[in-house]
Formats: C-alpha cells, structure tokens, sequence
C-alpha cells in the first residue's frame, strides 16, 4: 500500500468539508476501513472444555457455514489449531467443507498458534512451538499457515512478542485489550496507536492494530458513512482503520445485521470509506514492505496491563507450577530422547512427545493459565497437565535407560548415571534416593574420574537411603557416578538455631523465622537493610472487585504487610558438609507455612535456597516474598525469557508487573547485587529503591462477581525462590546460567553394571561460548534433521560453535515453525552460529547415520479376547466396556509403541478386550524374562487389583479406572489430590455411548511389566473380572530397567498421595428404617429401601415426577463428610443421574440446605466429599435432572451412601 497526500487529505473530507478533491483537483484516495468478522472463543473459562466442544465449537462451525453460503463477500477468522482439530474429531462433516471454504479463501485462519496462548506467563520456548503446532497442523490439514498473531483477549504483552512472532514469519499482531487500560500509557491514551509497528526486545518489527471491541455488532446501517469508523479513521494519520467485529467469549458467529451491513457495504463504490470485508492478516499484506512506509508509526517496549492482569501472574499457583514442568520436562524428554537415537539406541518417540506438548500447551490459553476459568475448567486442567508430565517422565526415563546402556557403569559401589539438559556443563547438588539394607551411617561420592566429590547422608527410611551429591554432568550429556554407603545410622536430634552461615553467608533469624541478618562474608557486605528483614510477608486486606483473580490492585500492596508470625518453631534439620538446613514453621490464621532455608557448599555456595511447602486457607490475603535490600537502585531488571527489560519503582500503571525466572536489583554505584530465581511464580512489585518483592499467593477479597474466587488456591503448595548475591554489575549470562540450574535440575537414574563403549560421561551436542545457550534440541517435526535453538543470554550477543557427537552431513537456518529460510556454516561435527543482542536463531542438522545396537527383543502374544471394547462412530452403542460406555475404535490405533515396547491391538474385530478370569498364558519356544500387558479397569472409579504369576514369581498390580482422571490438584473443598501411579500408555480423547461422542472423556490403558523366571512356561492372569487387557507382548532384554532416582517433576499434591486403590467402603450412616418420606417408587421391587441393600443388582426408580426426592430422619445429629451414589449406567449411559442434591437440616422447620450439589454428571459411580463436615438430623437426596435427557424423567439409583 503506498498513501499520498491525497489519502490522508480524504481523512479530514470525513470531517465534514465540501468537496470531494483536493486543491490541485487531484481526487482523495478513499480511507479503508478494514472489517475483521471474528468469533473468540474461551476454550475454557466460565464453562469447561467439555461445553466448548459441544456447544461453542459446533454453534461456530454450523453458523458460520451458512454464512459463507449466504453472503458471497463474508470473510470468517478464527484461531486455534486445538479448536480447528476438535471440529476435525467431533464435526467431520462441516469440518470437510469448511476446508473448501479455506481453500477459497473465505475461511480465514488467524493467529498461527495452537491455541491464542497467554503472553506472558509461557516462556518464549513455549510461545514458540505453540506457533510451530499450529503451523504444522494448518499445512497439515489445509496446505495453508497463518501469519499473525490474532489476540483479542489476552491480559497484556511482552516485549518479546514481536520478537517472538518475526522468528516465526509471522508480520503483525492485532488485539483490543489495550483499550482496558485504566491509565493513559502513552501520549494519546491507553494504547500507543491503532495501526504501526511494534519493535520487539531484539530490535525485530512487526505491524500491531488496534481493534476495538472483539465483539461488536454492527447495526443495520450504511457502514461508509459510519460515525464509529469516522471516528476510528482520525486516530491516525493513515488513512486506514482496523475493526473487529463479531462475538465474544463462547464462539458462534456475527449477527446477520452485522454480515448484511458489511455485504452491503463492500458493494457499495460512492461512500466516503471503502469497506473490506477483511482476513486478519490483510492489512498487514497491504503494507509489506514496512520500510517502505516511514510514515508508520513504531514502539518499542512492552505492552502490559495496569489493572486488568496484575493478578493473572499469580492466580491459579499449582498451574503455573505444572506449566513450568512441563516446559521443562518435556525439553528434558525431547534432549534425552535425540541423546538415544543419536547412538542408535532408541528410536524418536515422536508422535507421543508432540502430543503431550500439545495436551499442555493448549492451557496457557488466556483463561486457562492465567487462573480465571471456574473451578471444574482445572480438574481437565491439571489432568491434561499430570499427563503431559506423567508422559515426558516416562521418555526421560526409557530414554537416559537405552543410553545408559552404552556407558561403562562398572563401579565399586552403586552405579548412578546423572542427567543434565542444559546446553552447557553443569553442576548442581543433586538430592537422589538409592535403595539399601539396613541402615548405612555415611555416604561417599566418586566422579566419572575416579576423584571424590562432596556427598552428604540425609537418612535412611522404608529401605531408601537419601543422599546429596555434587554433580557435574557435561552438556546435553550423561555421567555415571559412584554411590557408596557404609557404616550404622546414628540418630540425631534437630537442633535449634538462629543463625547458620557456610563459606560465603552468614545468616541470622529473628524469633519470627525473618532474616534480619545476610553477610556475605567474601564482599564484607550486610545485604538487609538495617532494621528489616528478608521475610514472607502477609497483606491481609486484599479486596478486589469486579475482576478477582485477574486483579491485584494497587492499594492492597501500597499498604504495609505483616509478618507471618503464629507459632513460630526453627530447627536445624540438615548440619552436613554440603548443604545446612534450617526450617522454620510457622501459622497465620488457618494458614500453615513450612519454610527450608538451605546454604549449600561447593559450587552452589553463593546460592540460598528457600523452599517452601504451604497448607494455604486465608482469604483476602496477598503473599510475597519481601527483600528488604542494603543495595539501592531506582530500576530494577527482570528477566523476560530472552532478553531484559528494567523497570522502575511502582507507579500508578506499572506496580504488579511480571518476570520469567528472576529479578536483579543491583546498585547504583555498580558495587554489589542481588538476584532472586525461582522455579514457578511470574508476580514481583518494587515498592522502593531498596526493595523487591516476589508474590507466591493470591487469594482475593470477592464481591458478588466471581464471588467463589475468595478460595482460590486452597489447598498444598510448593514452591522455591533463591537468592544470589553478587560483587559488580549483573552478569546476565550468569544470571541465566543460576537460573537454568536452578529450574532444569540434574536427574539421577539407576542402571546395573556393565560395560559400555561410551566410557563414563556422554555429551550429545554442547556450545562453547556462555553469551549464547542451547534452548531446544529435538527432532525435527517433519523429516529426519535435528532442530537445535540458540538464544543470545548476555544481552549482548555472540558467535560461537556447537559441537555434537556426530559428524554433520547438512545443515541450514530455519525459522521458529522449523521451515527452512536460508543456508547454515559447518565443518564435521561442529555448526557455527551467530546471534544478535537479545535474538535467537534456529538450526536444523543432518548427522552421518549410525548403526542400531541391538534392542530387546519382542513377541506378540495372542489373546483369547472375550469382550466388546471398542465402538466406531456409526455403531457407537455397539460395546459395552463399563456402565454402557466404550472405547472409541476410531481413535484406537492397531498398533502402539510405548517406551520402546510394542504393542498390536485388535482395533477391527467384534472382541477386543480379554477378561482376566484367571486364564493362562503359554510362553512359546525362546527365551523371555519379561511379559509386557496393557490393561484397564471396566470400572468408572474402582481400581482393579489382581496378581499375575509366572513360575514362582508373583507381580501385584492395582490398575485404575480406564476413564476419568489420572490425577488432580488438592483444592480444598473441591477435588482431592492425587496421581495414580502407573504408566499411561494410551490416552483417547473421547469415549462412546448409544447416544454418540463424550467429548474429552479420556480413555486410557495402562502398561504393566510381569518379570518372567527361567524355565517358567506360562503365566497365570489375576482372577479379577472388572481387569481387562487389550494387548500383551514377550520381551528378551537382558539388560534390567532404569528407574528415576531424584524427583522428575512435582506436583503440589499432599504428600504426592496415591488415591487408595483397595479402600474399605466407609459405614453407611443411613437405614432402610430412616426413611421418612419420597416422591415415590415405580413398583414395589424398586423402592427407595433398594438404595440402601449394598446390592448393585437392585435400584429405586421413580417415573412420576421432577423433582424426586428421598428423605431420611436419622433420629439424631450426626456428622455426615460425603457421600456415593452408583446411577443405572449398568442399564443405559442415558440413565445416569445428571445434576442432585444432598441436603440437610436440623428439625421439620428449617428450610432444607443444600450441602453439596451434583451438576452436569456423567460418572455412573459417584464418590464426594463435603468441603467442610455437616451435623445433621435429616437428609434429603433431591434428583432435579435424573437423565442425560434434558428431556427425561426417570430417576434411577442403585446404591446411595452417605457417610
């Protein structure tokens, strides 16, 4: 697009002037309104994915179809690769011709990504293959991409944005959000313009618009002569304006008026605007080149919300943790996994580690991540992300087994290969559990070399000795150490102190567990300020209104916070010559906070280490860590992932702002600094030139909105933060180095002894310079290179080569979205890069191909299958596995590879699924030691357990459920925490009933190992008719298998709880002699006594009216915790109770109250616990939806208890 004079002359015609030419009689280019018809669609917020499938997804695919037929000029944009994907599961139908309309470029796909991600909590890393996810899918499916980045919606952007977006190829970025600025950030108002370039932290240019409303309706009006758009137009000196315009939140499509307005429009030649009916993405084609265009407006800087996002940083602190994992985990995964197929060891899973990247990426959706979405929305939440880290774990851990079977693990004592995922050698004090007899009393440590390192004996307890070691393992790389115990345990008793030090800290607590005392004793320097302490510190008026969770405001942390200080109890647990613990306990109100404050030796020496474990139940409360500091500086730096940005102290728009990884506040006069990491949390405020200060939770004061948002993050939190004080300016490469160690731990796994070619230590792919770091390392998407990015982590930029352990054959640059864009330099093993200041660059690599080394060996073992499992989509009623559930067979491949092994299963016969009755299996002819199975309980909640036998050896197993929830955070009042623990080795994304799909009812079956003895010649299945298996495969491997030794990923879950797979049934407080009353019985064989039989074969059934209802006088107050219910699922999934209620009251007078209610079910066994317990007298079960029918009106109920 070129504008003259003329173009912007047409601009003030719009004002009202007479004329229509210019002074020279040149006519005005007309201004151009570009119209974009959009449908923003939550994937979760005030409902759950399971609604957006559905209804929203379905209502935007159906109703924009009839308008691209209706209207020929209407152009549709929609983002979201996960939604697109769901369309392609749930809707294949409309999903086949609205490809035809993406062909025709009538459908547009905006945004790019897999799903419209949040800005700023994801790293860059993650906000990269969101991006490469969508992109892949959209050539995939449609032989198209997008080019920008479509964000009506999210809380506020980073600097990196746009930096982000250029790697990508992507050319603009357009939203409306800035629009809900309170303050005026810049000259003209809230945002900095509505149409121009932004510049990113690297310099990179995109075009940014501003869009206004998102969901604006257009009424039935000459859209050339709009006011609005008139209005719009003088904001600029463009002469163009970019418009949202359709609806918001739940999907769907514009109004007809609105369509018809713009169809009207678009056709229309003599107006004062030129409408177009606009893709997202055409203003910014109109403008390319942007240097030909001097006349756009730029910033440089971010773009951050004042109010609307403050508390998006920290709300929801279990998904910002389980986010980071991932993120971390799942490169670990990708590392580890190239490290085995680099040797020939292992082939890439790559299909299952894309796959979990996507199962948690979608989550840093804008209501997901950022902690705005109801309370159900998390229980799919943090299943998807327990999965996606049950997933990585499991190839983490396969794969550093298939490398360490190469490596010569023969040591004197325990062999331990240590893993580090960082793209430079590390060192990090690792905590590992390795299992022993008795009770050793001392540890000792030996390096790959043979040279002793420092160890420290923790304890002994169930069979495990915990132990320290220091580490160094080489980048990208594994080394094996030897663990040696010796010795008798002696006890010790914990002593109590108020002081600590190692050889670079000496710290002093106050009787509130604060520190009012750090001396770094090689500066010569007290870093607290005289008279404060480094402490947690507690707001206890946090009233936020309207928007709860998204807000923090200002005048809660303008005011002065306390001390945690009830019950204040300090003791040193750890006295060793690596690392000196103190805890401190300690209380506010309901409240319990357990604080580790670790000082290490050796090289982590300059780094203090505060862990923390909180049991958090205040409401109207803000907690941060608040650092007091004796250093002094009007800004401070924090770290953005890829490049800095310093800000300074709080204002009126700029006081809850947000970092990656850390903050540094060094000072003025350059001396001395201090920088605070930690693993999970993105909130941090400067109140004052001396102090920063971290927020760890959020739980706000509500009003009548949100009003449930006054408990969020009830429940068992983990969490650590870390100080590092340092002499001089901030070393940002080193910063980020602390940082690195600090989130990407070194991992210990066990291995037996043998020999191994590699020798001791294996370095896959290291980089030699520390301006630039190795950011990813995976296999490429598509084809066989290797994709390896490298981020410039000085601010300064750098050139440097990476060396790998094979030779490369080709290589080329690539974009973010691994499409390559130009060529590569490289000489044998090692490729040159460079990068510019605050960039990244990306390469794809080709290696010499190597020779497979023998893998283990498999069988396939057939099965007598007995049971209908699976259903197709036509015949969706055809299997029953559980309550008139199935599995989809379409989603069910016929053969999957799990952590090596193999499995085939029978995805096209009438029987899939093989009943465990105690049969027997016949080991054919050949050696086997391992029998492999993959299985499921046909139960909707109960585990099933049962004992395999071969020869003499016996494997229990408790399997769970083949539906519902691998795991769940422990909100309090809500869901119980735990994560089953077994290995996933199938997920589907949706099971089957008579009535059709279940959208995002996930299916799973889990793998087993059954070790094999010699001679043995059959293996005997349990007796245990809910276990099903589905496939079995006979290993030969003689080589034993790895497991995980130090922590792979936490979860915030009480004491990592395992849900109890063989729980007694809790006594029923309720008897057929207490019923009093109900709304009546079908016959007399189905009488509400029939709830109360303990038999699952009889029920009450009520066929005359809604609501029906049960009412039982317990004779006296009891205290009642929870209750379960088992529906008529066994009959029809269609008879499954959808929404009751459990209520209660104390005499005939009272007006009944509902304790718990039951809505929206589709479990047929339900199992609930009170948020708090309820004394009462009388109990009344009230069935308001008794059918997955809206229409029907049968209530069916086989056993109630209450207990």
């Amino acid at each position: 697009m070129k504008l003259t004079k003329t173009s912007l002359l047409a601009i003030s015609l719009l004002a009202g002037t007479t004329g229509a030419y210019a002074a020279d009689n040149t006519q005005a280019e007309k201004p151009k309104a570009y119209l974009v018809a959009d449908a923003h669609l939550d994937t979760q917020w005030n409902w759950d994915v399971q609604t957006t499938i559905k209804e929203y997804v379905w209502n935007t695919i159906n109703q924009n179809l009839k308008l691209l037929e209706q209207y020929p000029n209407y152009v549709f944009n929609f983002e979201g690769a996960v939604k697109y994907a769901w369309m392609k599961e749930y809707y294949p139908r409309e999903y086949a011709l609205l490809k035809k309309y993406i062909d025709a470029g009538r459908w547009h796909i905006c945004g790019s990504s897999w799903d419209a991600t949040d800005a700023i909590v994801p790293s860059v890393e993650s906000a990269i293959r969101n991006i490469m996810l969508g992109q892949d899918f959209y050539r995939k499916e449609f032989g198209a991409e997008g080019t920008d980045i479509f964000l009506p919606d999210c809380f506020g952007f980073g600097w990196t944005l746009p930096t982000i977006a250029s790697h990508c190829g992507l050319i603009g970025f357009s939203t409306q959000k800035l629009g809900w600025r309170h303050g005026n950030f810049h000259p003209h108002g809230r945002y900095p313009y509505n149409v121009g370039l932004w510049k990113g932290v690297d310099g990179s240019e995109i075009m940014m618009t501003h869009g206004y409303g998102y969901d604006h309706r257009w009424n039935y009006e000459d859209l050339t002569e709009s006011k609005l758009l008139k209005e719009h137009l003088a904001e600029n000196d463009l002469g163009v304006v970019f418009n949202y315009y359709g609806t918001g939140d739940t999907g769907g499509a514009p109004t007809i008026t609105s369509v018809d307005a713009v169809e009207r429009a678009v056709n229309k030649k003599d107006g004062d605007i030129e409408i177009i009916s606009s893709t997202s993405d055409q203003i910014f084609k109109d403008f390319m080149p942007y240097s030909s265009h001097p006349e756009l407006p730029k910033y440089d800087g971010e773009l951050l919300m004042d109010v609307h996002g403050t508390g998006c940083y920290t709300s929801q602190a279990a998904m910002k943790l389980y986010n980071r994992q991932n993120e971390l985990l799942g490169d670990a995964a990708e590392r580890a996994a190239v490290a085995a197929e680099m040797l020939g060891a292992e082939a890439y899973p790559g299909e299952a580690l894309t796959e979990s990247w996507q199962r948690f990426i979608w989550h840093q959706f804008h209501d997901d991540l950022t902690g705005t979405s109801i309370p159900r929305a998390y229980e799919f939440s943090w299943n998807d992300e327990l999965l996606s880290l049950k997933q990585f774990a499991g190839i983490l851990s396969h794969s550093t087994d298939a490398v360490a079977s190469q490596l010569d693990t023969r040591v004197k004592g325990t062999p331990v290969v240590f893993h580090n995922a960082l793209g430079t050698e590390a060192t990090d004090v690792v905590e590992l559990e390795i299992p022993v007899k008795g009770r050793p009393g001392k540890v000792s440590a030996y390096n790959p070399q043979g040279k002793e390192v420092a160890a420290q004996l923790l304890g002994v307890n169930g069979g495990k000795a915990k132990v320290l070691v220091e580490a160094t393992v080489p980048a990208n790389g594994y080394a094996v150490y030897d663990i040696r115990l010796s010795g008798s345990a002696k006890s010790q008793a914990s002593a109590t102190a108020n002081t600590v030090e190692n050889s670079v800290y000496k710290l002093t607590l106050d009787k509130n567990g604060d520190i009012t005392s750090l001396y770094d004793k090689k500066a010569n320097k007290e870093l607290v300020e005289k008279g404060k302490a480094i402490r947690l510190a507690i707001f206890t008026e946090n009233k936020s209104y309207p928007w709860p969770a998204w807000e923090i405001l200002k005048e809660a942390i303008d005011r002065e916070p306390q001390s945690i200080n009830g019950d204040v109890k300090i003791s040193v647990v750890e006295n060793g010559p690596l690392r000196t613990t103190l805890c401190i306990d300690k209380k506010h109100g309901d409240s319990n906070f357990r604080q580790y404050i670790r000082l290490y030796e050796g090289a982590l020496a300059d780094r203090i280490d505060f862990f923390n474990e909180v049991d958090w139940a205040t409401t109207n409360a803000l907690v941060k860590a608040e650092f007091p500091l004796s250093v002094s500086n009007p800004k401070a730096t924090y770290d953005l992932g890829l490049g800095t940005v310093e800000r300074g102290n709080n204002t009126d728009i700029a006081y809850e702002v947000y970092s990656q990884r850390w903050a540094d506040l060094t000072d003025s006069g350059k001396g001395y600094g201090v920088t605070v990491m930690n693993d999970s949390k993105y909130g941090w405020d400067k109140p004052a030139d001396n102090v920063i200060r971290l927020t760890l939770l959020h739980t706000p004061e509500t009003d009548k909105g949100y009003a449930y948002q006054d408990k969020q993050d009830f429940g068992h939190h983990t969490f650590t933060y870390s100080l590092n004080g340092h002499s001089g300016n901030l070393d940002k490469a080193a910063a980020n180095a602390k940082a690195d160690v600090l989130n990407q731990r070194i991992k210990a796994f066990s291995t037996d002894k043998h020999a191994g070619k590699l020798g001791k230590t294996y370095s896959a792919a290291s980089i030699n310079t520390n301006k630039l770091a190795i950011k990813a390392f995976k296999k490429a998407e598509n084809g066989e290179e290797y994709v390896v990015r490298v981020y410039d982590v000085s601010g300064n930029g750098g050139e440097g080569q990476i060396e790998f352990a094979l030779p490369v054959v080709a290589a080329v640059e690539a974009d973010g979205t691994e499409k390559t864009i130009g060529n590569a330099s490289f000489s044998g093993n090692k490729l040159n890069v460079k990068v510019t200041p605050n960039s990244l660059r990306t390469y794809k690599v080709k290696f010499a191909p190597v020779d497979n080394v023998k893998k283990a060996e498999y069988a396939q073992v057939p099965l007598n299958y007995d049971k209908k499992c699976f259903s197709w989509n036509a015949f969706t009623g055809d299997a029953d596995f559980s309550a008139g559930y199935a599995y989809a067979a379409e989603l069910v491949p016929a053969q999957l590879v799990t952590e090596g092994v193999p499995f085939k299963l029978e995805n096209k016969g009438l029987y899939n699924g093989k009943v465990c009755k105690g049969d027997t299996i016949e080991i054919p002819a050949g050696y086997y030691n391992r029998l492999y199975v993959l299985a499921a309980a046909a139960s909707e909640d109960t585990p099933a357990e049962g004992v395999f036998r071969a020869g003499k050896n016996t494997t229990i197993v408790n399997v769970p459920s083949y539906t519902g929830f691998v795991g769940q955070w422990g909100h309090t009042g809500h869901t119980e925490g735990y994560l089953y623990d077994a290995d996933v080795a199938y997920i589907g994304t949706h099971r089957h009933n008579a009535d059709g799909d279940q959208p995002y009812e996930f299916t799973y079956m889990f793998k087993y190992a059954v070790d094999i003895p010699a001679k043995a010649t059959e293996i005997i299945l349990p007796n245990n008719p809910d276990m099903v298996i589905f496939a079995a495969t006979l290993a030969r491997n003689e080589a034993g298998e790895g497991e995980a030794l130090s922590t792979l990923y936490r979860t915030s879950i009480s004491g990592d709880a395992q849900p109890s797979l063989a729980a007694e049934e809790p006594v029923n407080i309720l008897k057929e002699e207490y019923i009093v009353d109900c709304s009546g019985f079908a016959n007399d064989k189905e009488k509400p006594a029939y709830l109360l039989d303990g038999d699952k074969n009889t029920k009450w059934c009520d066929v005359q009216r809604i609501p029906s209802y049960v009412t039982f006088d317990l004779k006296e107050p009891k205290t009642i915790n929870g209750w379960s219910m088992v529906n008529a699922g066994n009959e029809s999934s269609s008879y499954i109770t959808v929404s009751c209620l459990l209520q209660t009251r104390n005499n005939e007078n009272e007006e009944w109250k509902t304790v718990d209610a039951l809505l929206g079910n589709k479990r047929n066994a339900v199992n609930r616990k009170l948020s708090a317990p309820v004394d009462a007298r009388y109990i009344r079960l009230l069935v308001v939806q008794p059918e997955q029918s809206p229409r029907g009106k049968d209530t069916r109920i086989y056993e109630l208890n209450v207990y």
